[in-house]
Order: C-alpha cells, then structure tokens, then sequence
C-alpha cells in the first residue's frame, strides 16, 4: 500500500494546484520545442555548405544558447514561486505527521510527473512543429530548394538532459529549503512579508543612478562601434536602475506620499497607498522583470524587423546595379587597363548566358584617407614635440563632376579648386588645402579648394556607401569630394608609390533576378569558370559583385536576425504572461482576505473594489510604461547599431518601433483582461 501512497499523493497534489502547475508544465513544454527546434536547425544536414547558409547555423547555435539560459533563469524563477505558494500545505503535512522524508519522496514524485510530461510532451511538440517552423526560416532566409523531414537525435538528447538536469537542480533545491525550515516557519509562510516595507533610501538613489547612466550612454554615444562596445554596459545599468526603482524606489515615493497629510489622509488615496505600499513589496521583482521582458521583446522583435525590411536599400547601396565591376590601376603606369574592352567583355560574358546589358555606367574615383591637422588636411599626421595627434581622420571619396553627374543625375559646375562635398559629420574645412605629405614630413606637395556646395545626395558607387553613413569610430568619418577633375590630384598624390585608382563599371542586365544570378554564379563565381580579360590592359585589382548575389546573403543573414529576434521575443513574451498570470493569482489569494477584512471595518464594497481596481491597473501597467520609456531611449543606440549592416533609414526604425510596441500593447491590454478574471474570480 505505501509503495503506490507518495505517487498517489504527488498525482493529488498536482491535480488540487492545477492553476500554478498547468501553467508551469506548459513552460516546460514551450521552451523544451523551442530548444528542441533550435538544436535540429543549428544541426540541419540539408542546406549546401555556402556561406550565406552558415548564417543559419550560427544564428540557431546562438538562439540554443538563449534558449538553455533563459530555461535556466526561468524555471529556478518559477519553481521558487511555486515552492512558496505551497510552504503552508508542506508545512501542514509534517504538522500532520508525515516526516521530512516522506514529503521528499511525494516532492519527487510531481518531479518525474512533471518532468516526463513536459519534456516528453516538448519534445513531441517540437518535433510536430519542426517542419513548419523549418519551411518559415528557410522561406524567411530564401531558401527555395525543398528539404526533408528529419529526427535529431542530438537535438532530443540534450533538451532531454538539459531539462532533466534543470528538474532535478531544482527538486535538490526544494529539499535542502524543506530540511532546512521547521514546520512552524513553513506554516508561517504565507503570511510572510505582511510588516510594512522599510525605506531603501540607497538602493532607490543607487536606482536613479544607474538608470541615469545608462540613459546618459544611450544619448551621449555618437557613432556604430562605440555603440556596440557600449551597448552591454547601458543594458546592464538599466537592468540594475529598473531592480533599484521597482523594489526600493516605488516603496520611498509611496512613503513621501504618505508624509503629505493633505494627500494622505482622504478616503481613497489612504486605502490605495497603503495597498501600494504593500503589493511593491510583494511584487517589486516581478514586476521588475515583466518590464525587463517587455523591453527585450520590443528591442528585439522591432530591431530585427527593421533590418529585415531595410534589406533591399541596403544591397542597393552596397551594389547599385546588377553587376558592380570595381578595378583599380596605377595611371602612372605604362600599360593601363582599356575599359572600352573591359566594358564589351562584360556584356559578352552576359550575352554567353543569355542576357542583355540593358545600361551601363562607369565612373572613376580616389579613395582616400586624410587626418585633419592644424587646420590642414594632410596625408599623414606629423609628431609635434613627440607626440602624434590630430583632430579627425577623414575619408574621402574624390569624384570628377562629371562621373557625379553620370551616378545621380545632377549637374554640377565647378572650376579649378572648386569642389562640393558631401559632408554629413561637418569635419572637411570649407576652405583649406589637401597636403600630400610623406609620412614623418611636415611639408608637401598642397592642392587648395574652396567648398562652393554642400551635396545633400551621395551616390551608391558598390561598398563604398555604408562607410558614410556610419563612421568606423568616432575619430574616422566619411566625405563625399566632387572636384572638375581628377587629373590634378595624380600628380600630387605621388601615385608612382603605389597610390591606385578606382574604375568602376555598373552594369544593368535583362531577364529575372533568379537568371542574373544565375548568370553570375556561372561566370564570376568561380576561377575555373571566370571571364576572359586578356588584351584589356593591366591593372592591380579585378572584381564583379552580382546584386542578386548581396541579396541573398543579406537576406540569409537578415533573415537569421528577424527569425532569432522574433522566435526569442514570442519566448521571452510567453514568460512575461507567465508571470502575470502568478502574480495576479497569487495577489487574488492574497486581497480575498484583505477583501474581506476592509468589509468588516465598515468600508463599502464598491469602494473597496474601486481602490482595489486602481491598484491592479498601476502595478499591472507599470511595467508597460517603464518599457516604454526604456525603449525610447534605447531607440538612439538601435539606430547606430543598426549601422554597423549599413541600415540608416530612421524613418524605417522608428516605424517598426511604433507598430510593434502598439502590437505589443495590445497584446498585454488583452493579457491583462484574461488574468484580471482570474484573479476577480478567486477574490469574490
């Protein structure tokens, strides 16, 4: 008989809590597919071994990452939660005469039921799913060719082992707590934290500090790569300011309103205060990692979003046209490349494939680096008393008029020394001097200019275009130089050591994307297969960029974003609701009492109720709001980040900003309405 007692006993036990555990156990079986589906798409034999499709791999490799921590995090989380709800009824068996021991086994029993169940049960899910989540990221990334169904053996042994190792850290945990307290402690635990909550003056100014200072980085930083090196320090700090102000800072301005008389002593304003002050206590870090969740979704669901659909921009920068020939030759030399004959080679080797050169362009330009000191832009910076510094490193790119022209379509007019910039970062001297100098030379050869028009246009001249829009570091930004010609900076510039040339050829072709690309996959792709340029001259340095070929490796790797951010936001998503839903049980347990007992001192119930409203709208949409206001300021170093994948179109972020945050506000507006039943039903 007592051989089949404790399996008994947990079965009853899990059944008399179904609302905490079945939300529990469908966690489990939640993060167990995702992980699941994670480790057989990280593992998938089906995709050919490119390096667009490498893209794939690594993002799923990182996503089973995320996915085992957050499992970790969360159901230590969830389990510590749980564990407290149940400390009275544990506490009430050993009262009742059932040893520790006895209370372990039962404890064990719900562990194996719930184990077996959610990985098992997540395992099948995700093996259900695996196909249409396949066919989404394969779609998502442009993958066209079908694939297989298949089982990952790997994938189930580790969602097995990590689940399981996960429980059974959790069960230990459980037991040592259990051992640990007597049943008298266990019986008082759920009217543990019913004393009024202290002033944390510290940790609320530590709050604002932090909060205050990642703000501060997100305003202050000025560029992509200082973004990325600062991103993780303003998250942290922000993560540490939310803690801060969610569990000390709400309890101190509560106590300062309850220091105003005038405000304090009124009907409404007493009830809801002191009840504040109460539910902070209680529910200060978890309201604290609702909004940490909610932002993490925003960030990364509206980010990945963005860069997804600037995709097509971006390759338009990066190869303007659908064959981007890009060369570069010395024109001191004595045999120089005959672009005529390169030009009617191109359009044979597409001609070979069945294409037409429907237009065609061509244009020179100079790329290069200038550091700006003394007022002087020169070649190469010059010590001074032994030290060498300058003001800005700066990165031209020098146009003749007219190649400017044959790019944008806008006529420009310039004499001798005039020249128009396009300068977004307002570093180039509207007047001055380019100084060709030898490295570790103060003088040189000069060429003087005069700024007579700032260009609000930069052409998309293939991989150039990126640089300009986002600066490498804050001392290296980029310019636009259009001058009548190029032939006077030859000279100058000393191009018999070794200074090139850039000749570029866009090239517009006919058919469909799919046969540009294959075109160029049978041409340019491959050295064995690679066009003729014999008899063209000589040069440095030879290359064609397919646009159809940027796309797809943007859109592999963009799409590996938008997947990775959209699939982890839904998971951090689903802990978010998983949160509310405890807190608003667990207060509904909780208020039914204090319902109760406010009755019986003479308030009336609709009064109560009112107060008690207000207060579930304030903790409940606390969260949002601070998400919110997190979010704004996070928008700036979205922004530069997103520059380091040359996507600059504000207009574009911001948009997918304020979309899925209305999406996401929606969404919690009706988490809201579902859990408030809940909570209304166990309360009346």
């Amino acid at each position: 008989m007592r051989k089949h007692l404790y399996p008994h006993l947990a079965w009853l036990n899990l059944k008399h809590n179904y609302q905490f555990y079945i939300p529990y156990l469908l966690t489990i079986v939640g993060t167990a597919a995702g992980f699941y589906i994670m480790t057989a798409l990280s593992y998938a034999g089906d995709l050919p071994q490119q390096i667009r499709y490498a893209y794939l791999t690594m993002f799923m490799t990182i996503g089973c990452f995320v996915v085992a921590l957050f499992t970790v995090i969360f159901l230590f989380y969830t389990n510590s939660f749980l564990m407290k709800r149940r400390q009275k009824e544990l506490g009430l068996y050993n009262v009742l005469g059932m040893g520790k021991g006895h209370i372990a086994r039962v404890l064990a029993w719900e562990t194996v039921y719930i184990g077996l169940a959610g990985i098992v049960g997540g395992i099948l899910c995700g093996m259900l799913f695996q196909r249409l989540v396949t066919l989404i990221v394969y779609r998502v990334v442009r993958y066209s060719t079908g694939f297989t169904f298949y089982i990952c053996w790997r994938g189930i042994a580790m969602t097995a082992i990590l689940f399981g190792a996960v429980l059974l850290v959790n069960l230990i945990y459980n037991l040592i707590r259990m051992h640990m307290q007597n049943p008298a402690a266990m019986m008082r635990e759920g009217s543990a934290g019913e004393k009024e909550p202290k002033s944390k003056w510290i940790l609320a100014i530590l709050g604002v500090l932090c909060l205050g200072g990642g703000y501060g980085i997100a305003l202050r930083t000025q560029d992509a790569l200082e973004a990325l090196a600062l991103y993780f320090v303003a998250v942290f700090l922000v993560i540490i300011g939310t803690y801060c102000l969610f569990t000390a800072g709400s309890i101190a301005i509560l106590k300062l309103l309850r220091k105003n008389k005038k405000y304090y002593y009124k009907t409404n304003h007493f009830i809801s205060v002191s009840g504040m002050l109460y539910r902070m206590k209680r529910n200060g870090v978890g309201l604290a990692n609702i909004c940490i969740l909610c932002t993490m979704v925003l960030v990364m669901i509206s980010g990945t979003v963005s860069l997804f659909l600037g995709t097509e921009d971006i390759v338009n920068k990066v190869a303007p046209a659908d064959w981007t020939s890009i060369l570069r030759y010395n024109p001191a030399d004595e045999d120089t490349p005959d672009f005529a004959a390169l030009e009617q080679r191109i359009a044979e080797t597409a001609r070979s494939q069945g294409l037409e050169v429907t237009k065609s362009r061509s244009f020179t330009n100079m790329e290069r680096s200038f550091y700006l000191q003394d007022g002087q832009l020169k070649q190469f910076p010059v010590e001074h008393g032994g030290v060498l510094t300058w003001d800005v490193q700066v990165e031209c790119l020098i146009l003749p008029a007219a190649d400017y022209t044959v790019l944008t379509g806008v006529s420009l007019s310039l004499s001798p020394g005039e020249v128009a910039v396009y300068d977004p970062d307002g570093v180039f001297p509207q007047q001055g001097a380019l100084v060709f100098n030898e490295q570790g030379a103060d003088g040189g050869s000069t060429w003087d200019y005069t700024v007579v028009q700032a260009l609000t246009v930069f052409p998309g001249t293939g991989g150039w275009s990126p640089m300009i829009g986002a600066a490498n570091v804050d001392e290296n930004k980029g310019c636009c130089v259009v001058v009548d010609s190029l032939a006077a900076l030859y000279e100058l510039h000393g191009l018999s050591s070794n200074r090139y040339v850039q000749w570029s050829l866009l090239t517009e072709l006919s058919g469909s994307e799919q046969e540009k690309l294959d075109a160029y996959c049978n041409t340019f792709d491959s050295f064995e297969t690679s066009p003729d340029f014999s008899n063209t001259g000589s040069w440095e340095w030879f290359s064609t960029e397919s646009r159809q070929m940027q796309l797809e490796e943007y859109y592999s790797m963009n799409g590996g974003f938008l997947f990775l951010g959209v699939f982890l936001g839904i998971l951090f998503l689903a802990a978010a609701v998983l949160i509310i839903y405890y807190k608003q049980v667990s207060e509904g347990y909780e208020d039914r009492q204090r319902f109760q007992i406010m009755q019986k001192v003479g308030l009336e119930r609709q009064q109560i109720r009112k107060s008690i409203n207000g207060q579930i709208l304030v903790v409940f949409f606390l969260p949002l709001l601070a998400a919110a206001v997190h979010v704004a300021f996070d928008f700036r170093l979205m922004v530069l980040l997103l520059q380091l994948f040359a996507m600059d179109s504000v207009k574009l972020t911001a948009l997918c900003t304020l979309v899925t945050f209305g999406a996401f506000a929606a969404l919690y507006i009706l988490v809201y309405r579902i859990t408030a039943r809940a909570y209304y039903k166990i309360v009346t």
